[in-house]
């Protein structure tokens, strides 16, 4: 029966007419049946049965859904996320699972596969990175490997307060101003300074995911004020009874047609902010004062101030930086927050340079800062139809100032710049207003949360651009931010 075989065989091949066959054909033989199949052998065939297996948890135990795994060659081009051979998220048990394959995307020989593969793990906050055991193509193993990931959030960083209340008791009322005056116009309450302040403090600690600790180791109840009008060449600062009296008016016809503007320099000096700030006994100072008080959102003094939403101190009596906000208690806590926005916005333009996306033609010429800041109207130039995240005005889908509300639909990277500085610019997702939402029926305070609480906090230094990745500490200690990036 062999020998029948052999000859049918060769009939066969004499039959094929010249033409070209890929794979010899063998025979399994049996005492009834007979199979053909390939006779390519795995290896040479390049089919590697090597198999990875990751599992990803938290420091206590708790599987990591949704944890990002990426693979690659060598420990370089996992500090600068370039040429990832795999990338691939966990499954609901914190599982993510490679194939030898995978590995061999471009059908080397296993001798130039063969080895320790670096990995980058992350969601979030939450990061690790690791290394393989050696990785051996030419067996036929399962290979299981654990991680568990930190806590990436930079260290926290206590910031010294100095709060300013210029809302003085009025006689005979025995009131105070927030509580006897409203805004020509409208009819709402203004707010309590000490309260809303305390909101401040507190959602300024929450949206820097805790990386901040506002300490507030001063509080003052201003009877003198530091206010005066824009045409009093002399620069004569109101009294409490003059303030009152302006206010009092129908349509504050002097405040407005006048202006007003602010002794930084007699306020600091009065209560010893400037030495304070020189001894370390405090970082910045919050002001809460009443509508045409004449400060600015934000203002800055000290020994090579920038501008910060002002223009600098020109006569700073102290060395150190300080900070100084100033807020109105006749808006809310969500005006407040804009303000530090633009003090955020200003320091970032300090540290990366300002926008210019009107002189960029391509995604690679923007600094990581006017990526950031690129909603959709910016961005689509860049990426057409697309967004990151945007500025204190515009959220990713504005089409003018204050758009908060904006109900239009638009692919954003805003998920991205929770997993700084590891910008894969792959995984868009559609987001409105309802992203944000509006507590307190605000959706400007939805906006001004969800902005700040984006910004980068962790540790490290972006390998890409040589800046912390931590952005608030450039915002609450310039000067030592500066050194850190330095240093590190």
């Amino acid at each position: 029966m062999y020998e029948d075989l052999q000859w049918i065989y060769i009939k066969f091949i004499m039959r094929m007419n010249g033409a070209l066959v890929k794979y010899s054909l063998c025979f399994l033989i049996s005492t009834s049946v007979f199979y053909f199949i390939s006779c390519k052998k795995n290896r040479d065939d390049n089919v590697i049965s090597l198999g990875l297996n990751i599992t990803i948890t938290d420091q206590t135990g708790r599987k990591m859904e949704g944890a990002t795994v990426e693979i690659y060659s060598s420990a370089e081009d996992r500090d600068h996320g370039r040429n990832i051979i795999i990338s691939k998220k966990t499954d609901a048990k914190g599982i993510v699972r490679f194939t030898g394959n995978e590995f061999n995307k471009n059908n080397q020989t296993f001798e130039k596969i063969n080895g320790v593969y670096y990995l980058n793990v992350f969601k979030h906050n939450m990061r690790q990175q690791a290394e393989t055991e050696f990785l051996d193509f030419t067996k036929d193993k399962k290979t299981d490997q654990s991680i568990y990931l930190e806590n990436a959030n930079a260290e926290t960083i206590t910031v010294k307060v100095a709060v300013v209340y210029e809302n003085p008791v009025l006689l005979p009322q025995n009131k105070r101003l927030h509580e006897l005056f409203i805004t020509p116009g409208y009819s709402f309450k203004w707010n309590d300074p000490v309260e809303l302040s305390q909101n401040y403090e507190k959602t300024l600690e929450e949206v820097s995911g805790y990386t901040i600790d506002y300490q507030i180791v001063k509080e003052i109840d201003a009877g003198q004020l530091f206010t005066y009008l824009k045409n009093d060449p002399e620069k004569r600062l109101l009294s409490v009874d003059e303030v009152a009296k302006y206010l009092g008016e129908e349509n504050w016809e002097t405040f407005k047609e006048i202006g007003t503007s602010y002794d930084y320099n007699a306020m600091v000096a009065h209560y010893g902010f400037d030495k304070m700030r020189d001894k370390g006994e405090i970082h910045e100072v919050w002001v809460w004062t009443f509508p045409y008080g004449g400060m600015w959102e934000s203002h800055m003094m000290g020994k090579d101030a920038f501008w910060i939403n002002s223009p600098p101190n020109e006569n700073p009596t102290c060395t150190e930086l300080l900070s100084i906000m100033g807020l109105n208690y006749e808006r809310d806590l969500a005006c407040a927050l804009e303000s530090y926005g633009h003090r955020f916005e200003s320091t970032m333009m300090q540290v990366y340079g300002w926008w210019n996306y009107d002189n960029k033609t391509s995604l690679s010429q923007l600094s990581t800062w006017e990526k950031y800041s690129a909603y959709g109207l910016r961005y689509d130039k860049f990426e057409k139809g697309k967004a990151q995240i945007g500025n204190v005005h515009f959220p990713p889908n504005g089409q003018q100032d204050y758009d908060f509300g904006n109900e239009t639909y638009i692919l954003s990277y805003v998920d991205d710049w929770l997993n700084y500085p590891y910008l894969r610019g792959n995984e868009a997702r559609s987001v409105n207003r309802t992203e944000w939402g509006n507590p307190q029926g605000s959706w400007q305070l939805g906006w001004m949360k969800y902005y700040l609480s984006h910004m980068p906090r962790y540790k490290g230094i972006n390998p890409n651009d040589g800046k912390l990745n931590n952005w608030w500490h450039y915002v609450v200690d310039y000067n030592n931010a500066i050194k850190k990036q330095t240093l590190d």
